[in-house]
């Protein structure tokens, strides 16, 4: 099943909004109101080896009625969130709901620490969790081991899912059993060169970006990593002003890290992602003010990887006209098109 070709995708053009025109606009507008969400059917909690735990938010699909179907169908879809996002973001139902209408079980993951897992957590979400995103397609693999198995990242999730898959095709970690039931991922604007990265959002032009991110991420962490002893030293210096100084000072050591050098280092996907087996979809766009354009440009993709990058749409916005979500609609029909 993972030799799918992607080579017959065709995305729907995208046209941005005419009054939403511009990286910053496409981006800040991304974050607006949603769809109301469906109510899960499940939720599970998933117990890490570490002891900490991730929460999956399942909806299984509707018939035109509203009701659920029962067993659950027979493809599954895995859906990651990005950095100070959980199960709840806008993107997040948006995509939920529109996939349970198109007959596809759905899995929101709440990644460590986050949404639902905020209490169960002692450790934080970054950006090399693959072994949160293993936990989690193993939960769905093993709860339905019959199923096509597929998963999407937004942002940070994404560079997670990519660096799961990389890893395991360049033999750095185990194939699991259920390989063959992964049918394909898409990932759209992930930070898979996590040093570009931070040399870009270093500029003056992104502190509000840097403001955002600092603020969220304090207001919502766990209060097992507000117990832990780094944390307690790091937030007597007052808060962070920039995200290369909230990963030295807490995301770093916490996690393990010498310091945010070596976390970006070692947990950038762009250096596993050419070893990816899996059929991949990627989205970027050009004007993205947070991951620059050259990432993804100086990787090197797998021929099992379509590269999809548009002029326009900022980070993980792609608000179309008549205020419609092309990202929304490229991740649907891709996830459709077999």
């Amino acid at each position: 099943m993972n030799t799918l070709s992607m080579d017959t995708f065709s995305p729907p053009p995208f046209l941005p909004d005419r009054l939403i025109r511009g990286g910053h606009l496409q981006t800040i507008a991304s974050l607006g109101v949603t769809d109301r969400a469906l109510e899960p059917t499940d939720r599970h909690i998933v117990r890490l080896p570490d002891g900490d735990a991730i929460v999956l938010h399942e909806n299984r699909p509707v018939d035109g009625g509203g009701s659920f179907s029962s067993p659950p169908s027979n493809r599954s879809m895995v859906l990651f969130h990005g950095l100070s996002g959980c199960h709840g973001s806008p993107y997040m139902i948006r995509i939920a709901n529109r996939l349970v209408r198109s007959n596809w079980t759905v899995y929101r993951v709440d990644m460590r620490g986050c949404g639902a897992a905020r209490d169960l957590a002692s450790g934080l979400s970054h950006a090399g969790r693959s072994e949160d995103v293993y936990a989690a397609l193993d939960f769905v693999a093993r709860r339905n081991p019959h199923s096509r198995l597929s998963a999407a990242g937004v942002s940070l999730g994404g560079n997670q899912l990519l660096r799961f898959a990389g890893r395991i095709g360049a033999g750095l970690d185990a194939r699991p059993h259920w390989w063959d039931q992964m049918a394909k991922l898409a990932v759209v604007a992930p930070p898979i060169d996590l040093v570009r990265c931070s040399e870009n959002m270093q500029r003056f032009s992104r502190r509000i970006y840097n403001y955002y991110f600092i603020r969220t991420l304090f207001d919502r962490i766990a209060p097992g990593v507000r117990r832990h002893a780094v944390f307690q030293q790091a937030a007597l210096q007052g808060r962070p002003k920039t995200l290369f100084e909230l990963d030295d000072r807490i995301t770093a050591p916490i996690s393990g890290f010498a310091d945010a050098p070596q976390y970006y280092r070692d947990c950038g996907a762009i250096a596993v992602a050419g070893s990816n087996q899996i059929p991949t979809l990627v989205l970027a766009a050009k004007d993205d003010p947070i991951v620059p354009i050259d990432c993804f440009e100086r990787a090197k993709w797998p021929d099992q990887t379509q590269l999809v990058v548009t002029r326009a749409g900022g980070h993980a916005g792609f608000i179309a006209r008549g205020r419609s979500r092309w990202m929304d609609d490229c991740l649907v029909d891709w996830a459709n098109h077999f």
